[in-house]
């Protein structure tokens, strides 16, 4: 999987994963990478349906399910997040249209320190 194309979305909207196919060699590695996944949804919740569909195939995994399996661990390893996080506000905003002006200041601040480091390198 180091080599492989990376994915641009976690799931295939065209096809619906059913009971067919052929079953998998190793199971226990198709649980345990779905298993690490899960604990990945905790900090990425653009996984979570995608995992959750993989996850209903657990107790016996098929090579279609193993592919979409494949193709989630393809859009996280393609995927580029610059930054991230999560905090309270200081200040009480009258709306929600304040907050996301204050949020949105905080995330300008963020873009112009990391736009000057780049610069410095």
């Amino acid at each position: 999987m180091v080599n492989c194309n990376p994915s641009r979305t976690p799931i295939d909207t065209d096809s619906k994963m059913g009971p067919e196919g052929v079953a998998v060699q190793d199971p226990t590695l198709y649980r345990s990478l779905v298993g690490g996944l899960q604990y990945l949804t905790f900090t990425r919740p653009d996984l979570s349906y995608a995992v959750q569909q993989i996850c209903l195939y657990m107790h016996d995994p098929r090579e279609p399910h193993f592919a979409a399996l494949k193709r989630i661990l393809r859009y996280v390893r393609g995927d580029n997040l610059l930054s991230w996080s999560s905090k309270r506000q200081h200040t009480i905003s009258r709306s929600s249209a304040e907050a996301e002006y204050r949020g949105i200041a905080n995330v300008v601040a963020e873009t112009a320190w990391l736009r000057n480091l780049l610069r410095e390198l």
